[in-house]
């Protein structure tokens, strides 16, 4: 096994219990003991007499050697040396080890014992840094010796958040301070009555000299001083005296070869085997996950993608079936014909307007059936319906003799004859020569206006046992209230301006179905405003999904401009545009 693959562990023993245990991966000089600059530091609080220092290991060419102990008796132990001839390194005797498989050294109460361990060959490199080094004496015994290379501002005192803390039964002024610079140079503050002594230059000087040569100034009670690399101090602070100083420090680290910003992340991942199997099986199953989605995507993605578009293009196909069969029924539930009112007018009046109507009737009523209407492809208004059916009703059936004016339904009870006290009821309805007098069997009802039925229903006077006698005139009749004269309304839609490209026309076409919607909306708006009418435009918006998304109306406010917004709204089946488009249609609603 060659010297560069061999690591060294060290272990310290003291009073007979270890007290340290390490393996130094590095080949550096190594010392062990109290002071803080040693490579292996003993705490100061839980063997307090310990060494200071103790020089273990030198090193010479990238070879370990074992330096001598200056105390003759002292006691060394080599295992596996080849030879213990001495050598001076660095003012000191040494004896190489690089053969040795391990060893001891005995000095006092301290045994420190060293093995030789396989390792991996590591370069390394030497850094050198400036560092503020604090010792703390009490009793005239080192206490602390601490090293502070990396900390802008150390301070001591009695407050828990000193870097050094000291017991408030021992102390109890002010603290003093050390603020450490980036060129390696540090400032001191601290009280005037601290005994400060500086050594600068080699040369010690107390603090009248020290503010005599400009190294230190005062502030107040404090005293402020500025030092460089090689200066070393002390400074009093009641039983404890505070050691500090300004070194240089050699840092021997692990020297890495560059490598790139790749393989710096990968090395993680793939300088360990653990590491690299798990990183491996993540990329599979990251691939896995990856690879079904494209998959999915592929198959089942376009399978239902295509479904989709065939269900919104047979939602589409019937609305606008739904909005074709709209156009020709009328949206409005037919309403229950209104009762006709009826006011009653004296019998006389009542049988001439029969006579007159019947004869209106006879010289009106057609020869034959009238032929079905022949559809001319416009819009029917229901309201119209209605009215043309109650009148060929009236005209042409026994209905209508009932509802009519002067008819058998006029009046149905009167006074009561000569003999009978109180109201009777018809027997029978005349015969056939029943007259002016109401002769004929059956006494106690005759139509009016002569035999054979058809007039209206009223009592007569019966003259004792036989139940004829003279009709006494009623004062009144019942005549049916005329109905009003339905208003019918025109609608003149003119060309549909906006947009372009073929999309245009298709758009008119839909559009041109929605003219009797619209005319309904001008026909619920005359109920409100019987005087209504003009020019009405409407500007609306075909979106890219073939559903208008904006629509606004000019030239009608209020209910009128809510029902055509709401028609238009609901338009469905419209092409698909590439973009939003937009379009205007305009209107004149007039009524005759």
């Amino acid at each position: 096994m060659s010297s560069a693959n061999r690591n060294v562990r060290i272990g310290v023993v003291y009073h007979g219990s270890i007290v340290h245990e390490e393996v130094l991966d590095r080949r550096i000089d190594v010392t062990i003991g109290l002071r803080a600059g040693s490579t292996i530091q003993i705490p100061v609080k839980q063997y307090p007499d310990f060494p200071d220092s103790i020089d273990l290991l030198a090193i010479e060419n990238n070879q370990f050697h074992l330096v001598v102990p200056a105390d003759p008796a002292a006691r060394i132990g080599l295992r596996g040396a080849g030879t213990t001839e001495t050598k001076t390194i660095k003012g000191k005797r040494a004896i190489p080890i690089e053969t040795a498989a391990g060893g001891s050294v005995s000095i006092g109460d301290v045994s420190i014992m060293f093995q030789f361990v396989r390792a991996d060959s590591q370069p390394t490199m030497t850094h050198e840094r400036v560092v503020l080094r604090i010792g703390l004496v009490y009793d005239e015994r080192l206490i602390s010796d601490r090293i502070f290379p990396d900390v802008k501002g150390v301070s001591i005192g009695t407050e828990k958040v000193n870097s050094i803390v000291l017991p408030e039964e021992d102390y109890q002024g002010p603290p003093i301070s050390f603020t450490n610079h980036k060129d390696g140079s540090v400032t001191m503050r601290c009280a005037a009555n601290m005994k400060v002594k500086m050594a600068v230059d080699g040369s010690p000087m107390e603090l009248k000299d020290l503010m005599g040569k400009g190294k230190a100034r005062q502030e107040g009670n404090d005293i402020i001083a500025h030092f460089g690399l090689g200066t070393r101090g002390r400074a009093q602070m009641g039983q404890h005296t505070i050691l500090f100083q300004v070194v240089k420090q050699t840092v021997i680290v692990p020297a890495f070869a560059a490598r790139s910003t790749l393989a710096r992340i990968t090395s993680p991942f793939l300088g360990e085997p653990t590491w690299t199997v798990s990183f491996l099986t993540s990329l599979l199953l990251v691939g896995g996950v990856v690879g079904q989605a494209i998959l999915f995507q592929s198959s089942t993605g376009k399978y239902l993608g295509k479904a989709k578009s065939d269900e919104e293009l047979a939602h589409s196909t019937y609305e606008v079936q739904v909005e074709q069969k709209e156009e020709i029924k009328p949206e409005e539930e037919d309403k229950e014909p209104e009762k006709e009112s009826q006011e009653i007018v004296p019998v006389e009046v009542k049988a001439k307007e029969k006579a007159k109507e019947k004869e209106k009737a006879a010289d009106k009523a057609p020869d034959k059936a009238p032929d079905k209407p022949i559809s001319t492809g416009k819009a029917i208004d229901p309201e119209e319906n209605k009215r043309q059916a109650r009148a060929a009703i009236t005209k042409n059936s026994i209905a209508g003799a009932l509802l009519a004016a002067g008819g058998a339904s006029t009046k149905l009870f009167g006074d009561a004859g000569d003999g009978e006290d109180g109201t009777v009821v018809a027997k029978t309805f005349g015969g056939a020569a029943g007259g002016d007098k109401g002769e004929g069997p059956g006494g106690g009802l005759k139509l009016a206006g002569g035999g054979g039925g058809g007039g209206t229903m009223e009592k007569v006077k019966t003259g004792g046992a036989k139940g004829f006698g003279e009709r006494k005139a009623d004062d009144v009749k019942v005549e049916a209230k005329k109905e009003e004269a339905a208003v019918k309304v025109n609608l003149s839609a003119g060309e549909m301006s906006g947009g372009e490209g073929e999309g245009k026309g298709e758009v008119a076409k839909v559009i041109a179905r929605k003219n009797s919607a619209v005319q309904r909306c001008y026909e619920m708006a005359l109920k409100d405003s019987p005087d209504l009418s003009g020019k009405v435009k409407v500007m609306f918006t075909v979106g890219t999904a073939g559903t208008i998304t904006e629509v606004s109306v000019g030239g009608a406010t209020g209910s009128f401009e809510d029902c055509i917004k709401s028609k238009f709204s609901a338009i469905r089946g419209l092409p698909i545009l590439p973009s939003p488009q937009s379009f205007s249609q305009s209107y004149v609603f007039s009524k005759n």
